[in-house]
């Protein structure tokens, strides 16, 4: 019975650790598409490139990715895969990105 119950126990903390894992980390916009990277960040500024944005001080980071289909205005969520550069705008590699609106046109 002590064997149930450990191995029950064991089960629920391995289901529990992979519950987070498909949590994304950040949230926004993209600005710019260039060279297997995209800029992200916070509101949406259609027509608008980074040299635009000079008096922009919100979260801005580069991403980047090998996902096709990636387009300015499209409101996607994203994982980072390893660390972050904290330089501004801030650079990653993307570990997933999930389009969630996909702009006007």
């Amino acid at each position: 019975m002590k064997k149930i119950v450990i191995l029950a126990m064991v089960f629920m903390v391995l289901i529990g650790c992979n519950q987070g894992a498909s949590q994304f980390e950040g949230e926004g916009y993209i600005l710019e598409v260039a060279d297997q990277r995209i800029l992200v960040i916070e509101k949406n500024f259609p027509g608008k490139s980074w040299k635009d944005m000079n008096e922009y001080t919100g979260d801005a980071i580069w991403l980047s990715t090998k996902k096709k289909g990636l387009k300015p205005g499209q409101k996607v969520q994203y994982q980072i895969r390893g660390g972050i550069d904290e330089s501004y705008p801030a650079q990653a590699e993307a570990k997933d990105i999930k389009i969630i609106n996909e702009g006007k046109k």
